[in-house]
């Protein structure tokens, strides 16, 4: 089968563009553990705002929308598939250890991976919060750079559990594999295992629709260097590492929704903001870091 892996993020306003590219094929996987509920959701069982209430979702306004688009993708005939195989051990391991029965999990090779990989994580993680909350930039951006590089390989296992998870379901026709844009990947392991595949970048295709430059958070493009096992020197590490600080510190929290005057919200500021931190020096991010966090 041939494969589309759809670059994209957890913004509303990328849904048009994915149920379009949606609407061209025959089944679509989304980046989604799999979930009991979820197949009565689409069926209309029990509503939208139901499920998303019992899901776990960092992005409820975004999950919302895609459900909706995604009710209408099934009305049509497509098949649809939650495949993130990496994401089900660790909800497997949470449910375990809140019932105390962690002792019980099975001894299976890829749940010793991903528990081990998730410790390494987290270990970096806890550095990473302990440095912000002493407020010592430099510390921070240390922890910053360790903690990239066990997210790398923890993006690392992730693309390629999932990319085995894909090529395990029994289905024919064009398929659309949607990806988060750090997941870079999943294509190249999805080729490995045989899979004629194709990419497409929707941020990218709507920067060069809008005209604008695309600037790359730097956070994710140090992340994505340790992914491709690039050879990073130390100061460089540290300059990405110390303009994703900044650029996390000052984005928008929230969920915002296109508008006609604005159709890209998300985009257009992440874009705005990645661009000026891509100017600052080292010296620059510390003395906004303090500004910004005094």
């Amino acid at each position: 089968m041939d494969i589309l892996v759809l670059f994209t993020s957890h913004r509303v306003e990328m849904l048009p563009h994915f149920e379009e590219e949606a609407r061209k094929r025959d089944v679509i996987i989304i980046e989604e553990p799999k979930d009991d509920k979820f197949q009565r959701m689409l069926n209309g069982e029990i509503s939208v705002d139901s499920y998303v209430r019992s899901i776990d979702t960092s992005f409820p306004v975004y999950s919302k929308h895609q459900c909706e688009v995604l009710r209408r993708l099934h009305a049509m005939g497509k098949r649809i598939y939650q495949v993130d195989p990496y994401l089900e051990i660790i909800e497997m391991i949470r449910e375990a250890v809140d019932r105390g029965e962690f002792e019980n999990l099975p001894k299976d090779e890829k749940i010793e991976l991903v528990r081990n990989t998730e410790k390494e994580a987290n270990l970096a993680w806890l550095d990473y919060q302990e440095a912000f909350l002493r407020k010592n930039f430099d510390e921070l951006v240390e922890a910053t750079v360790r903690f990239t590089k066990a997210d790398a390989e923890r993006f690392k296992v992730r693309d390629r559990m999932r990319a085995e998870e894909i090529a395990r379901l029994d289905v024919e026709g064009d398929v659309l594999v949607e990806a988060g844009q750090i997941h870079i990947l999943l294509p190249k392991y999805l080729e490995e295992l045989g899979f004629k595949v194709s990419t497409l970048n929707l941020p990218e295709t709507i920067a060069r629709k809008l005209g604008i430059e695309l600037y790359p958070n730097p956070g994710n493009e140090l992340t994505k260097m340790f992914m491709l096992e690039e050879e990073v020197d130390d100061e460089t590490a540290r300059l990405m590492a110390a303009r994703g600080i900044i650029y996390i510190s000052i984005i928008s929290k929230d969920e915002m929704l296109p508008s006609e005057e604005n159709p890209y919200p998300h985009l257009v500021e992440e874009n705005k903001i990645a661009k000026a931190v891509s100017k600052l020096s080292y010296e620059g991010c510390k003395r906004l870091f303090y500004k910004i966090w005094s």
